[in-house]
């Protein structure tokens, strides 16, 4: 059977090969299922490719491509999208194991392919054994790092990950599993992946030294000082927080962030408290909406990164759930890092 990219591929010879690799393997897999109709999405740095991905795609299926930022796979887009296609493609994440989706979603993993040759291992000269980690589309690098770093001298520990994950050895922005399930038994943390976004989630939610292997640079670099001083930032909203008398708790429609149950707890809690407490849902958290409902605090559920990377785009302390925690309770000594180990089924919602 003819493919889908052969039948246009003397079209375009300048398109990159990986969304030929792309396409071939969704094709593959759509035609498993049967689906005719379907919502794309691509994550921000694959956009430029759009109209290659769905020029090829629509040589066989009716495509409805999301335009809007996709933020892994715990996001399939609105219900009114997805409730009118037969199936989902998602380029660039990989399956949330424990995430009930309402439509089959085809996730392509789309693998970087980067060279690497040899590593300078200076920055891990009073280290032995190593736990690796890394971000989904450098899997294979990952492989590749592991055979030289033990060329080396180093005993490479691969973490273990929880049922949300993929892959062991993997992190998400959201989810360190494979950095707990090993930190006892390794002295530091090696993490391939580019910019500091999951090199330093790894590092607050661990103790041990975390180091970024940055394909862009080829060079390990320290992640304390950027953790150092993204905590510090985090302190100063909770203790921000402390004062307030009117708090808004914040679920994510998304399904893989949806956890209106633990929204409900805390608001109980915080009612408790003899605060104001309401409950609203959100698909897109906004400063204005915030103060349009008169908060003085916003506990958002959704994503832990939205509240801790964005938060200057608040005028009021945003706080994740383990920060709401230590504001109110003193639940931790120590920072803590919120993380999503699962969330509310579809149908409990």
């Amino acid at each position: 059977m003819r493919t889908v990219t052969g039948a246009i591929l003397a079209m375009n010879l300048e398109v990159k090969d990986f969304v030929h690799r792309d396409v071939e393997e969704a094709d593959r897999r759509l035609r498993e299922i049967g689906a005719r109709k379907i919502l794309l999405q691509l994550p921000d740095g694959l956009k430029p490719y759009a109209f290659d991905y769905f020029t090829y795609l629509s040589q066989r299926y009716d495509v409805i491509l999301s335009s809007s930022p996709v933020y892994g796979a715990c996001d399939i887009g609105p219900s009114y999208l997805y409730d009118r296609v037969d199936a989902i493609v998602q380029v660039g994440h990989s399956i949330m194991r424990n995430v009930k989706y309402p439509r089959p979603v085809i996730f392509i993993e789309h693998y970087r392919t980067v060279d690497v040759e040899d590593i300078n291992t200076e920055a891990l000269k009073n280290y032995r054994r190593i736990g690796l980690i890394y971000s989904i589309q450098y899997r294979p690098v990952a492989d590749r790092v592991k055979r030289i770093l033990e060329s080396k001298g180093f005993e490479v520990i691969i973490g273990r990950s929880d049922r949300r994950m993929t892959y062991d050895g993997q992190v998400l922005g959201c989810n360190f599993s494979s950095v707990h399930s090993v930190e006892a038994e390794v002295e530091a943390f090696v993490i391939v992946s580019t910019g500091s976004f999951h090199a330093l989630g790894s590092q607050i939610s661990t103790e041990r030294p975390v180091f970024l292997l940055d394909l862009n640079e080829m060079s390990l670099r320290s992640m304390e000082k950027e953790a150092d001083t993204f905590i510090r930032k985090r302190y100063a909203q909770i203790y921000r927080a402390m004062d307030a008398k009117r708090i808004c708790f914040l679920v994510d429609t998304r399904i893989g962030q949806r956890r209106e149950k633990l929204a409900r707890m805390l608001m109980d809690r915080a009612r408790d408290l003899g605060k104001e407490a309401v409950l609203a849902y959100t698909d897109n958290i906004s400063d204005q909406d915030i103060q349009n409902m008169g908060c003085d605090l916003a506990v958002y559920t959704g994503c832990p990164r939205v509240p801790i990377d964005d938060q200057d785009r608040f005028t009021v302390p945003v706080l994740t759930p383990a920060e709401f925690s230590m504001a109110f309770f003193k639940s931790s000594k120590r920072y803590v890092l919120d993380e999503i180990v699962s969330v509310d089924e579809f149908t409990d919602q």
